[in-house]
This record gives structure tokens, C-alpha cells and sequence, in this order.
């Protein structure tokens, strides 16, 4: 059950971040996109334990279940594209939801992905967390190198307009999309901590020595702040609350016999 609260008039936003499952943030992502939305809406989200998700062009292999039944591991595909996650303790996801008659939803692709780089900028950085933003060349290069590394298959191995990378060009914030009839959804994912890459990658591609070319690709805010990543979170959340439009609303999940 859901229920909403201004995002503008929450002093502590963290008290409203959900700790769940993948499977039960994605169904929550799911009901709202195909919903009407009469606001802008947030959804914060803690993941209580790993789990791999796949692009929506990816469908796992049988071998690929196997290994991911191995490793204790729900395997699902999202609703979007892109590659493989590997979510966890040290993975944040944030997920807005925007009206299709709402200004911002009538924004192009990079236009509305350039946006909302602005507000995860703002955040981060207020939140003493060192990071910048990406352009056609650091995207274009990420790619050939991903390719090259044959690790394109993942996710955060290569970068996309509206991403948030260290000062160094490493992967900080992966950001996916999803369009509707009634709904659009940013959804985005930041490395508190960093991710196991060896489990990824033997699940997907049974590889475990290309988890160091995906961690060589990435970045997570203990190692860009300088700090344990929980005494960031609550400065990150509220940053980057007071950076969206003031009508958003911020769900909070009650769980239900229901739910």
C-alpha cells in the first residue's frame, strides 16, 4: 500500500527509504508507470539483498539460471533496456515518475536525462561526494572500451547521457528510462559501496575474472567522499528532495497482508 507526502516538507527523507526485495521494487515500479499520475512522484529504495536484473532485450539462459541459483540469486528483466545489474546493500535506487502532461515529460530524451543529471549532480556534490557529469566523447569512449573488454553486456560498463561518472570518468550513477502511456520513469542507481563484479560477472557471462575490468569502470561514494557512505546518504537524499520540482510527492510503502 502507498501512500504520498510533499517531497518539500520532509526533513528527513531517509526515514522514508524502503529496504526490499528487487522483485517487490520492480512491481512497485511497474504499477506506477502504468497508472495516471495526477504528480510528479519518488520512490527511494534500499536493496535488502542481491539480485541480478537484466535489460529488457536480455532474457536469461538456462545456464545463466543455474549460476544464479548457485550464488542464492533472484535473475529478473526490468521493464528497460540496458545490461545486467548486480543490486545490493550498497546499491541506492532512486526511481521519479513524471506525468506524460507534465512540462518536464515533454522534454526530448537527452533534454530530460540532461535534467535530471542536474539534480543528482547538485546532490551529490553538496553532499561532498566528487563527481561530474558525462559528454558525447567520455560516452562514445566508454562504449568502444566496454566492447573491447568485452563487458558490454553489463550495465555499468559503459556510460549514457544523463550519467555520473568521477572526476576520472568512472561509473557513479547508472540511469535507465521507461515511457508509458500514462507515466515516465527515471530510474537511477548509485554505488554507496562497491558491487561484487566477480559474482556478476560468472552469473552472466561464467567469467569471474572480468568482475576487475568492471570495477576498474566503476566508482562508489566511499571512494569519492572520502567517508562511510551511510553518513553521506542522509545529506545525498535531502539534496537531491529539495532539488526537484516542489510538487513531487514522496511514496512511502506500507507492506500489506496484500502487498
Amino acid at each position: 500500500m502507498l501512500s504520498t507526502h510533499p517531497c518539500n516538507s520532509i526533513d528527513h527523507p531517509a526515514e522514508f527509504l524502503h529496504h526490499g526485495s528487487m522483485p517487490e521494487e520492480q512491481q512497485l515500479i511497474t504499477d506506477r508507470v502504468n497508472n495516471a499520475l495526477e504528480q510528479p512522484q519518488l520512490l527511494l529504495w534500499r536493496y535488502a539483498q542481491p539480485a541480478i536484473i537484466m535489460g529488457c532485450s536480455q532474457r536469461p539462459t538456462p545456464e545463466q539460471q543455474q549460476r544464479a541459483a548457485q550464488q542464492h540469486l533472484p535473475i529478473i528483466r526490468r521493464g528497460s533496456g540496458g545490461g545486467a545489474v548486480l543490486a545490493g546493500p550498497w546499491m541506492l535506487s532512486l526511481s521519479v515518475f513524471i506525468p506524460t502532461d507534465h512540462p518536464l515529460a515533454q522534454l526530448d530524451l537527452i533534454k530530460i536525462f540532461s535534467w535530471y543529471e542536474q539534480i543528482w549532480l547538485r546532490a551529490l556534490q553538496s553532499a561532498g561526494v566528487d563527481c561530474k557529469g558525462v559528454d558525447k566523447a567520455l560516452i562514445e569512449h566508454s562504449k568502444q572500451v566496454a566492447k573491447d573488454q568485452q563487458v558490454d553486456w553489463a550495465c555499468y560498463a559503459a556510460l549514457s547521457h544523463g550519467e555520473i561518472v568521477s572526476p576520472d570518468g568512472r561509473k557513479l550513477v547508472g540511469l535507465a528510462q521507461i515511457r508509458k502511456r500514462h507515466c515516465i520513469a527515471l530510474v537511477s542507481g548509485l554505488h554507496l559501496q562497491p558491487c561484487d563484479w566477480p559474482i556478476l560477472s560468472e552469473v552472466v557471462v561464467d567469467d569471474p575474472t572480468k568482475g576487475s575490468v568492471l570495477a576498474s569502470l566503476n566508482a562508489d561514494v566511499e571512494q569519492l567522499s572520502n567517508a562511510c557512505a551511510e553518513q553521506r546518504l542522509e545529506a545525498i537524499l535531502q539534496h537531491f528532495c529539495q532539488t526537484l520540482p516542489s510538487e513531487t510527492e514522496l511514496l512511502q510503502w506500507h507492506r500489506s497482508n496484500g502487498d
